[in-house]
């Protein structure tokens, strides 16, 4: 069976995640979702399907098939929307591995809320 990653953001982070995963995995499923209909373009064109909407909102999430997800990868530039966004994957896939990449060490803890989300320190110059 074949894995189904859907990566949130497809900045410079969520574009490393793809290939990272895709040079591992190369017969992966792979989706992102980014607000960004330029982002998504470059995403599809790199061997992604992808879906225009905000990883906040369930309906998005809907389009992108997280429900379907092995593994969900969020990769935003905002801590707290990271935050946001695992809130709302949670409840759609309760046993999907959802790993989220923050900028800010301090805000780690907001994470751990029930030790459902694998965290990893990004980048913090503001870049995606």
């Amino acid at each position: 069976m074949t894995d189904h990653i859907l990566v949130i953001g497809y900045g410079d982070t969520g574009r490393h995640a793809v290939n990272a995963a895709l040079a591992v995995q190369p017969d992966a499923r792979m989706t992102v979702l980014d607000l960004d209909c330029v982002a998504a373009a470059e995403a599809w064109a790199n061997g992604a399907d992808a879906v225009v909407g905000d990883g906040r909102d369930t309906c998005s999430l809907d389009d992108a098939t997280a429900d379907l997800a092995d593994r969900v990868i969020i990769a935003v530039p905002d801590d707290l929307d990271a935050f946001l966004i695992t809130r709302a994957v949670r409840p759609l896939n309760q046993d999907a591995v959802i790993v989220a990449v923050i900028r800010e060490p301090a805000n780690r803890a907001i994470f751990a809320f029930d030790g459902i989300v694998t965290v990893h320190l990004g980048q913090t110059d503001g870049r995606t």
